[in-house]
């Protein structure tokens, strides 16, 4: 686990997980910067300076609506603190030289070397840090944060990836008997994942696109009644669930019978509930729940899928290759 004593005055690049919704300029949901926290005060505390990264969304290029301008100001709020931010391009040397001892770089992904994994541009970014910090256990897809910057810089997990790798761990190898994995959503990448972990739970159910014509309501965008009270007689039932999408399109205000019940079920449970997805994360709290209402909340949707896939994180393979 990452320590006060490794930071000690040193230079840190921090590789935040800021993927997170934006609605008229200002940060709609911010569980994933709320869980950098730990860390980022970690750094505050300790280190010289630190330089956050990380992207936004898919922009094509620089675009405005894609900036991390938002993201800066509200974790300027959480933090009660002053924070830097670089708009000049990708001149990371700035976060070591300026007034604050935090600066937050603008989006990665304005720079097309972000997901052509550079080695050129890994060695610009890490240009006079000393440490680099993985905390973005949501991205896990190829890109030069990820597989580039490990083989210039020394590198440490952050505090929540740490927590998210101990959770899935345990779940995989020591789970608590019977497990259920309730899973939905629309795109074949997904369930072709969840295809590959159904074995590794003793009950598997699906919702949204992935349901069965029969156990939907007429129009197709909620699960029904039965269907509905068969998860939750499975929920009482299991001892560890783990859930990875709402179970219907919540969003419209009509459709979200079944995912608050299934909520009030995992909530009321006995059993431990993992939760994960950004569509979940957003569902949490516009449902009227709190994240605290469950056992553990993953920052990551594909990237927890891909963990119960593979039982590893591909930041763990490279840092054991290096």
């Amino acid at each position: 686990m990452l320590t006060a004593q490794e930071l000690q005055g040193k230079n840190i690049l921090l590789r935040a997980d800021l993927d997170v919704p934006i609605k008229d300029g200002r940060v709609e949901n911010n569980f994933r910067l709320e869980a950098l926290l730990p860390t980022l005060k970690l750094c505050l505390e300790n280190a010289h300076r630190t330089c956050i990264i990380g992207h936004l969304g898919r922009p094509e290029g620089q675009d405005s609506n894609f900036s991390l301008a938002p993201v800066q100001e509200e974790l300027k709020r959480l933090m009660n603190q002053e924070i830097g931010f670089l708009v000049s391009g990708f001149s990371p040397g700035e976060c070591w030289t300026g007034e604050f001892p935090l600066t937050l770089m603008e989006n990665l992904r304005f720079d097309p070397r972000e997901e052509s994994i550079s080695r050129e541009f890994a060695e610009q970014l890490c240009q006079g840090a000393d440490l680099y910090i993985y905390e973005a256990f949501a991205s896990y897809r190829p890109s030069t944060s990820l597989h580039k910057i490990p083989e210039v810089l020394p590198t440490r997990t952050g505090l929540q990836f740490d927590r998210e790798v101990v959770t899935l761990k345990k779940l995989l190898n020591e789970p608590v008997h019977p497990t259920l994995l309730l899973a939905s959503g629309a795109k074949p990448d997904k369930l072709e994942m969840i295809q590959q972990i159904s074995s590794k739970f003793d009950n598997v159910l699906l919702g949204g696109k992935f349901a069965p014509q029969a156990q939907l309501t007429p129009d197709g965008l909620d699960l029904n009644e039965e269907t509905t009270s068969l998860f939750k007689n499975a929920i009482y039932e299991a001892k560890t669930v783990v859930l990875n999408g709402p179970l219907g399109v919540y969003e419209d205000g009509v459709h979200a019978k079944a995912t608050i019940e299934v909520f009030q079920a995992l909530k009321t449970s006995s059993a431990f509930t993992v939760l994960g997805g950004g569509d979940t994360l957003a569902a949490i709290p516009d449902l009227g729940f709190s994240y605290s209402d469950f056992g553990f909340v993953s920052t990551g949707g594909g990237a927890m899928l891909d963990f119960l896939v593979t039982n590893t994180h591909p930041l763990l393979d490279i840092l054991k290759n290096n």
